[in-house]
């Protein structure tokens, strides 16, 4: 978000307002006018697009009238009003704002920050409307544009499914009945791969029995919608979940990534793993590979140059991984100079070429030490592909196998396991 514009014949509470603003969002560009007649003329020279008008509901030239030519524009605006009754703030957000904020001297603007937090948060999430009614689904596309959320449509839950393993959705809210696949199904399907933190679900149904209320919270639904509902109760259900699946992937993310390399750590490994060897095996046409890198005589490196020297080669080693994989990839850190990454939509060959890519790669990138001296890193692997029936446990244990052949074989090299299989259990 980078300019606002302000309507407040106040000019005193717009002051504190702007002052409020430019504290907590430095480079915000903040423009300001106190009537309809300067608002529209001022819109009407199109010089600059507001990314949001914070508008006061009674201005000395309008009862409220500019607030319905604003949003009929297509503005995204945010009501300013001293009225506090339920019904009457419930006639505002029926002229499709973005949100109002309530004029309190006890309030020092702290709702009216939190707000556009959110708004910055919504930009770029992405969210799937499952229902078969094409009115319900432009309702929806209407009401979540304005909280600056992208939206995707599909009129039944076997289209929402392709959509949900096709894009990077993050929140669906879906119908419970609809033909060839209802809501329900939909949320079942989701949750073999994905938990209530990797997607939110938010089911909407007009049914009151509580069976359905407790079958989808069940089977995982993160909330439910009784219909008809208003467009507050919408948007504060819609963002109160994400509000709280952030709060917990933050947590989480300090949970599972390494401090020293950021990348993730065995932590995530075992949560991540087991849901991706599931999907290579139910789709055979969509091959996994596990490869390891080894640095090479870090021992050595850590007993002659000291410990903050091997953590320097460890960070650049991890910073050129994390630069060359794909976003579809996952680095972990896997020991002390141990990387693994495991690689979805990739046989074992190629798997071997993006292995010695990185090999030649983080060879030609030396570690300097400051005084004019370097440290050659090169690093050895070993790359496998997952088969059915393969454990997690065997897949490392055959990707050692090669690392350990790279080893033997003079080191700087990857070799690829050209079988593996399961070991049985103890």
């Amino acid at each position: 978000m980078k300019n606002i514009l302000i309507v407040e014949d106040d000019r005193f509470y717009a002051g504190q307002m702007i002052r409020t603003l430019m504290r907590h969002y430095p480079g915000l560009v903040i423009d300001s006018c106190e009537n309809a007649n300067e608002l529209f003329e001022r819109l009407g020279k199109k010089e600059v697009h507001y990314d949001l008008i914070i508008a006061d509901l009674l201005l000395p030239d309008s009862e409220g009238e500019h607030i319905g030519k604003l949003v009929d524009a297509g503005e995204a605006v945010v009501v300013v009003t001293g009225n506090t009754d339920i019904g009457y703030k419930r006639k505002i957000f029926e002229l499709d704002i973005v949100d109002y904020i309530i004029k309190s001297e006890n309030e020092r603007f702290e709702y009216l920050l939190k707000l556009l937090e959110r708004l910055q948060r919504n930009r770029g999430k992405k969210i799937l409307i499952v229902d078969d009614s094409p009115t319900v689904r432009a309702f929806f596309q209407k009401m979540l544009r304005r909280q600056q959320l992208h939206v995707l449509e599909a009129e039944n839950g076997q289209e929402g499914l392709k959509l949900v393993n096709a894009e990077h959705v993050d929140m669906v809210i879906s119908d419970y009945m609809m033909p060839v696949m209802d809501g329900l199904s939909l949320l079942v399907e989701i949750r073999k791969e994905m938990s209530m933190l990797d997607l939110p679900f938010i089911a909407v149904s007009t049914h009151e029995n509580e069976g359905v209320v407790a079958n989808f919270l069940r089977h995982g639904a993160n909330d439910f919608l009784k219909k008809p509902f208003g467009k507050e109760e919408l948007m504060w259900r819609i963002n109160n979940t994400l509000d709280l699946v952030d709060m917990l992937q933050k947590e989480r993310e300090h949970a599972v990534k390494d401090e020293l390399t950021t990348l993730y750590n065995r932590y995530y490994l075992d949560e991540i793993a087991p849901k991706m060897l599931a999907f290579a095996e139910r789709y055979e046409e969509q091959p996994l590979s596990l490869m390891i890198l080894d640095v090479d005589h870090f021992k050595r490196i850590n007993d002659t140059y000291g410990h903050l020297v091997g953590d320097k080669v460890l960070k650049s080693v991890s910073d050129i991984i994390k630069k060359e994989v794909r976003k579809s990839d996952v680095v972990i850190r896997f020991g002390g100079e141990e990387f693994l990454v495991l690689m979805p939509s990739t046989d074992v060959r190629r798997a071997f070429v993006a292995g010695e890519k990185l090999r030649r790669d983080i060879e030609k990138n030396s570690v300097e030490l400051g005084n004019g001296k370097v440290i050659p890193v090169t690093v050895s692997g070993g790359v496998v592909q997952c088969k059915r029936g393969l454990s997690l446990d065997d897949l490392i244990r055959c990707a050692d196998e090669a690392l350990y052949e790279a080893k033997r074989a003079g080191r700087n090299r990857i070799e690829m396991a050209e079988s593996c299989r399961r070991l049985p259990k103890q």
